[in-house]
């Protein structure tokens, strides 16, 4: 619920996309939506996301304090300006986060380079890990989900 200085109080969101201060619960404002964009932009451009773990304990951990990298190969060819804006967008002290008009002055934004098709190829083939796991993983659940159904029906 938004109090009289327009924050949030309630905890919600995606694990990996929360922002710090959610988790924290100390109120929130827009910001949470630019971390957002900066978890989806870390994706979009290497293929996984900046911050994992099996173990939400561990995943909120790394999100409170920004542990995130750019790891070698995915990185390697990912511009400066690029990594920049990721790393302002993943600012865990929110008043330092881009604002959104910020965001479209960064010179990543407002420049018209791209990157290498090579660099594009290894990006679409983390993506397509990135899909495959959470396929994967949806199918694990699915099968404890019946046999945890089959055991209560033969329990009868």
């Amino acid at each position: 619920m938004p109090t009289e200085d327009h924050t949030m109080s309630t905890t919600c969101g995606t694990p990996g996309y929360v922002a710090p201060e959610v988790l924290e619960q100390r109120g929130y404002g827009p910001e949470v939506d630019l971390w957002s964009i900066g978890v989806i932009l870390y994706i979009l451009l290497c293929g996984f996301p900046p911050f994992y773990d099996e173990n939400n304990s561990v995943l909120f951990s790394q999100i409170k304090k920004g542990d995130y990298s750019f790891p070698s190969p995915y990185w390697d060819d990912i511009s400066s300006e690029a990594k920049d804006l990721v790393k302002k967008l993943l600012q865990v002290n929110p008043a330092k986060r881009l604002k959104s008009e910020e965001i479209v002055e960064h010179p990543w934004i407002s420049s018209r380079h791209s990157n290498s098709s090579s660099a594009l190829l290894l990006q679409q083939e983390q993506l397509k890990k990135y899909v495959a796991r959470g396929r994967f993983k949806r199918a694990i659940n699915t099968v404890v989900a019946t046999n945890r159904i089959k055991a209560l029906t033969v329990g009868k």
